[in-house]
This record gives structure tokens, C-alpha cells and sequence, in this order.
């Protein structure tokens, strides 16, 4: 679990986050997490990077401890959100990481404000599938922890397609999230928001910083195809895991935080 020294919480439109900043003599790198994530998606991440960068990891708006309004949960909401949140933290530079979900809204937050995004990386984004995407199998069998009736049952559902995700600790810690009041709706809401947003690939030429992308080569979530789009990025690098699902910052984090540090201190 994340140090409750190092949590600290804020308000943003009367919406109270979750979030930590460890190391603030660094650069500022921000972690955003995906569907149904939390700062704890970023455990194995967090102590490492922040050796050399000031690591801001949150809580987004209607996931882990944050507060979850009764909004529309859209890939904008969270655009507008971070905008505010970062210049609350008073930061006019960074660089940002986001996770599915958190790789969509990442992207978006680029395209709008390119000026304080120094550079840019994306794990198994969403947003790039087309729009006659239906999700896959094993986001349809993720959906369903929603309606679950136990850590047990999250821990089955979760890897019954990626034995690697979770353990049983984690998956508790994601029953517990959703019995919260509002978590359920905002995950269904979130997912919505993300699969009826616009998609970006069109506008991917606009982004004139470097991008480093970052997929599990047996990602079943969202699987390697769909990074097609950023191969004809001029700027990206994409480095596929061999033997890693959906979560290489999970599953391989030693090996994820030494490329995400060589590429943002390169």
C-alpha cells in the first residue's frame, strides 16, 4: 500500500482527490491510471521513479478514494479535471504517463495543451480502437466485477483471462473500492465516456513531442493491434513486453521503470 505519509488531499470544484507527490525537487511526472484504478495501480512504480522525478500519481475523479459526483464521467470531464488539478499544483511543465483509460485521457490532455506536456508515454492506450469496436472478451469479462459479490469472485474474473494482473490483496482492495457509494456508476460511466469519445488517431500528427508507447504482446484488454495508429507517429517508439498482458507497469515493473527513465532523462 502507498504510505499514508506520503497521501495528501485537495479540493477541486468541490470534488475532494486523492493523490501523492513524492520528491517535489524533481522534474514533475504525472501517473494517470485506467478503469477502475487507483494510485495503488502505481505501488511498483512510485518509490523508483520518484528517486529521479517528482512523481504525482491521483486518484481520478470517481475511482479509488477521490469522491464520486454524480457527473458524466467523459474522456473531457477528465480532461477539464487534470487542467485544474495541475495548475492547483502550480506546474507549468511535466511529463505524463497514462494506462488504458489513463493513455486516452493522456493523449487528449496533449492535443489541448502541447505547450506543458514535455513528453508523452502511453501503456496499451485506449481510444484508438475504431468505432465499430465492441470490446474484447476479456474487457467484457472485466466490466462484470461491477456486479460482483466478492473479492473471491473479482480475483476469478480477473484472471480468468490474465493470471498476471492481480492477487487476491488487490483484487479485496478493488471489491472494497466499488462497494463505495457512486463507484459503480462512475465505472460503467467512465467506460461509456472513453468508448463513445472521439477517436484521436487522426490527430496524432499534431503531437510534435516524443511519445513512448509501451504494450503487453498477450494484452487481451486492449491487444497489440491496435497501436497501429502511432506507428505512422513520427515520433514514437513503441517497445512491446514479451510475456505481459495489459499492466506492464504491474507485471514487469523493473523493467518498465528503467526504459520509462531512460527515455524521459535521454
Amino acid at each position: 500500500m502507498i504510505p499514508l505519509t506520503d497521501i495528501k488531499y485537495l479540493t477541486i470544484d468541490n470534488v475532494l482527490v486523492r493523490y501523492t507527490d513524492k520528491n517535489q525537487k524533481g522534474f514533475p511526472l504525472l501517473l494517470i491510471h485506467g478503469l477502475g484504478g487507483s494510485i495503488e495501480s502505481w505501488i511498483n512504480n512510485i518509490e523508483f521513479l520518484s528517486t529521479k522525478f517528482r512523481v504525482i500519481a491521483l486518484d481520478l475523479p470517481g475511482f479509488g478514494l477521490s469522491d464520486k459526483p454524480r457527473v458524466s464521467y467523459t474522456i473531457m470531464y477528465y480532461v477539464n479535471f487534470l487542467e485544474k488539478f495541475i495548475k492547483k499544483l502550480k506546474i507549468n511543465h511535466f511529463y505524463l504517463i497514462g494506462s488504458s483509460l489513463g493513455g486516452h485521457i493522456g493523449v487528449e490532455f496533449t492535443l489541448r495543451n502541447r505547450k506543458i506536456v514535455d513528453k508523452l508515454i502511453l501503456i496499451s492506450p485506449a481510444g484508438s480502437m475504431p468505432k465499430s469496436f465492441k470490446g474484447t472478451l476479456a474487457l467484457k469479462r472485466y466490466i462484470k466485477i461491477v456486479a460482483a459479490k466478492s473479492s473471491n469472485e473479482i480475483f476469478k474474473i480477473l484472471t480468468s483471462f490474465d493470471k498476471s494482473m492481480v492477487d487476491p490483496s488487490y483484487a479485496n482492495v478493488i471489491y472494497k473500492r466499488l462497494l463505495l457509494p457512486g463507484s459503480k456508476y462512475a465505472f460503467i460511466s467512465a467506460l461509456k465516456g472513453s468508448a463513445k469519445a472521439p477517436r484521436y488517431n487522426s490527430k496524432l500528427a499534431e503531437i510534435n513531442i516524443n511519445v513512448l508507447l509501451i504494450w503487453g504482446k498477450e494484452d487481451k484488454m486492449i491487444p497489440l493491434k491496435y497501436v497501429r495508429p502511432f506507428m505512422e507517429h513520427g515520433n514514437s517508439r513503441i517497445i512491446i513486453f514479451e510475456n505481459c498482458g495489459h499492466r506492464p507497469h504491474v507485471e514487469k515493473a523493473k523493467l518498465f521503470n528503467r526504459i520509462v527513465k531512460e527515455f524521459l532523462t535521454e
